[in-house]
């Protein structure tokens, strides 16, 4: 139907539409309500929805915290949440949404352009059980353990096929895993970011890294296809593999442990050096 991508586009206007009708009815957070000096309208909150959250905890850090704003990102006190939670993230999705968007184009280059449509099915399916599997063990197994193993797994996986591309066994296996611990690791994506920024700034330290993340998502989906055309699927697999042991790095040092804990506290944690 001709214009039919213009009905498919406004589409998604709807969905818009009714977030912002049913946020109309949805209160302010308990912790966003403290952070304002709202206590009684907080404890309100807290009494009604049995919310748990330490109130001492938020109060300190609204205390300690003073006025913060875009800056404050930058900051002696906030850097190291920011440099982390940016790092991490556009890690994670840069070499996964680069390859998964040119998935049949990098599996051609290998030379396996005959299986590509399965292999497309199969990257879809393990990408799929990745992240339920993520999710199912986010909070069971830790944060860093959930992040920085699957880092140096995975950037090993795309060394290996770089390093053996002829071999059929060595592909499918580095894929497979690539793809499995990559999505399960970016269950974290929902709650690391949340976590390392204190409720004052938490809203401005998510967004900074969510925008990061869509940089690294863009950069990677743009210049995979010229990486293949114009250095092959070798040099691509080790600038990914790269990509990942830079993530690997930074969380080794700056990711910190926050799993089971109050979002003031695991805050207050990711401004100390990790363990």
């Amino acid at each position: 139907m001709q214009g039919g991508w213009r009905w498919s586009l406004a589409s998604s206007a709807v969905i818009a539409v009714v977030c912002v009708a049913l946020r109309g009815g949805i209160p302010e957070s308990a912790r966003w309500l403290l952070s304002k000096g709202r206590r009684e309208e907080a404890e309100e909150l807290i009494t009604k929805y049995g919310i748990e959250i330490d109130v001492a905890a938020e109060l300190d850090e609204r205390t300690e915290a003073g006025q913060e704003g875009f800056r404050s990102l930058f900051s002696r006190r906030h850097i190291r949440s920011t440099v982390f939670a940016s790092v991490f993230w556009a890690a994670l999705v840069l070499p996964y949404f680069a390859i998964g968007t040119f998935w049949t184009q990098v599996f051609d280059a290998l030379h396996m352009g005959d299986n590509a449509v399965a292999a497309l099915l199969v990257y879809s399916f393990t990408a799929v059980a990745g992240v339920t599997a993520g999710c199912l063990v986010v909070d069971r197994i830790g944060r860093r353990r959930l992040l920085i193993p699957p880092f140096w797994i995975t950037a090993g996986c795309l060394a290996l096929v770089a390093v053996w591309p002829s071999s059929t066994p060595v592909i499918v296996a580095g894929f497979l895993f690539f793809i499995f611990l990559n999505a399960a690791s970016s269950a974290l994506t929902a709650v690391y970011p949340l976590e390392v920024f204190p409720t004052s700034l938490r809203a401005t330290g998510v967004g900074f890294a969510t925008a990061m993340s869509r940089v690294g998502a863009a950069v990677g989906t743009f210049l995979l296809p010229m990486g293949l055309d114009h250095f092959g699927a070798r040099f691509v697999l080790c600038v990914g593999a790269g990509v990942l042991a830079v993530g690997g790095l930074v969380s080794q040092f700056l990711a910190p442990e926050t799993t089971d804990m109050d979002l003031a506290a695991a805050a207050r944690t990711a401004r100390e050096p990790a363990s």
